[in-house]
């Protein structure tokens, strides 16, 4: 076989077996159904009342941001959750109340301060009776969320979250 002919096939072959690889890793994630969302974000969530208003806290993973999040904003959250431990969090309020949104998660006697990430209405101050709030808090570093935690809220009120093994096989696949 003649070399001069041999090595543009050779980088035909490596071009096209570069595009198809490329092709394959572009693919979009495959869409969860409406039940595998659901049971995410039941696996996932955990609710107390703090400071006068029931919250929802959603750990954020691969699964719950595949659930809760659509769009350009999807690719951000994945990338935040993946850097640190992240929830998201939701309420509205059955009353007037002033709302301060500073947390601490606590796990094995050592506590991590949280960030406060506004979406809608979660900064510190008044917040009116049925107003919605959802933000985000984060933590500095991962925290080895397959072991038990709590989040505690500023003045008073705690969720305590203890992953299933339903959960914890879902943060493996």
């Amino acid at each position: 076989m003649d070399i001069k002919r041999f090595l543009p096939s050779l980088a035909v072959c490596v071009f096209v077996g570069a595009m198809v690889m490329a092709q394959d890793a572009n693919q979009a994630v495959p869409e969860m159904s409406a039940a595998q969302k659901r049971v995410a974000i039941k696996e996932f969530s955990r609710s107390a009342v703090m400071d006068g208003i029931t919250l929802s806290f959603v750990l954020l993973n691969n699964k719950t941001v595949e659930a809760l999040f659509s769009g350009d904003g999807r690719q951000a959250m994945r990338a935040r959750a993946n850097m640190t431990t992240t929830f998201y969090v939701q309420g509205s309020p059955s009353k007037d109340i002033h709302f301060n949104p500073q947390f601490v998660v606590e796990q094995d006697g050592k506590k991590f301060a949280a960030e406060s990430i506004v979406i809608k209405n979660f900064h510190s101050g008044n917040v009116l009776k049925g107003t919605q709030i959802e933000g985000l808090i984060q933590l500095s570093e991962k925290i080895n969320v397959t072991q038990p935690f709590m989040i505690r809220g500023f003045h008073e009120g705690s969720a305590e979250f203890k992953l299933s093994p339903t959960a914890i096989n879902l943060l493996a696949n």
